[in-house]
């Protein structure tokens, strides 16, 4: 494939093949007169680093996944950031909850009327 097949099949912009050729993550497979080509193997790469940056990794994280010297090397990786998503999916739930919680207030304002919100507010003040 050319790197704008490869790209297309990937949902990628050409100039992000580059970068992560640049970057050593990815390499062309070989050139055809003058021209990049890529295997399925390297589009398959190439999709992998996007789920992986879709779960919020950084391409030194992903360099670190693709370039790892054992398994509990890569592991060790995604075990941190399967770590950090626990962590923001529990802060996101609680912000849910709060604004689900706000919206069923019967007053006019759930910063000060709302005794569910009020609840909250007071818990929080006693944590200080």
């Amino acid at each position: 494939m050319t790197i704008g097949q490869v790209a297309a099949r990937a949902g990628v912009a050409t100039s992000a093949v580059r970068y992560y050729e640049r970057r050593g993550l990815l390499a062309a497979d070989a050139r055809q007169s003058g021209q990049r080509r890529y295997t399925p193997a390297t589009l398959r790469r190439l999709v992998f680093i996007g789920m992986l940056q879709d779960a919020g990794l950084v391409l030194d994280e992903i360099a670190g996944i693709l370039d790892a010297p054992t398994v509990a090397d890569w592991k060790a990786i995604a075990a941190r950031r399967l770590d950090l998503l626990d962590e923001e999916i529990r802060r996101l739930e609680e912000a849910r909850t709060y604004l689900a919680g706000a919206l069923l207030c019967r007053y006019d304002h759930p910063a000060t009327d709302c005794q569910v919100m009020g609840a909250e507010i007071n818990r929080r003040l006693s944590l200080s």
